[in-house]
């Protein structure tokens, strides 16, 4: 076992740190299926996870296209994650993180 998540990039510092490092940047879909975007991110994880033990890292990790909203049904009155909700929408993505 090990731990994954779900990663809402900030979209607008994302187009700046493409625009900077001469990645293509059309929508938050096409971004994040960019080698080096999900490299930059793995590297953003480990560096803010160094300091915990081995099960407290996470391991695998996916990239969402769009924010986590209310309207969608992800988030509560007071912006907290609907845990059900987003297992169930994101399904598939969190198997892909787990299988073999």
């Amino acid at each position: 076992n090990f731990l994954s998540a779900l990663v809402v990039p900030n979209f607008v510092l994302l187009e700046d740190y493409c625009r900077k490092n001469n990645i293509e940047y059309s929508s938050p879909e096409q971004v994040i299926k960019d080698p080096a975007v999900y490299c930059f991110y793995e590297r953003l994880i480990e560096e803010k996870t160094e300091n915990l033990g081995q099960v407290e890292k996470i391991k695998k990790f996916v990239l969402l296209p769009q924010e986590l909203t209310q309207e969608a049904g992800e988030l509560t009155p007071t912006l907290k994650l609907k845990r059900k909700t987003i297992d169930q929408k994101y399904k598939p993505l969190i198997d892909q993180l787990y299988a073999g």
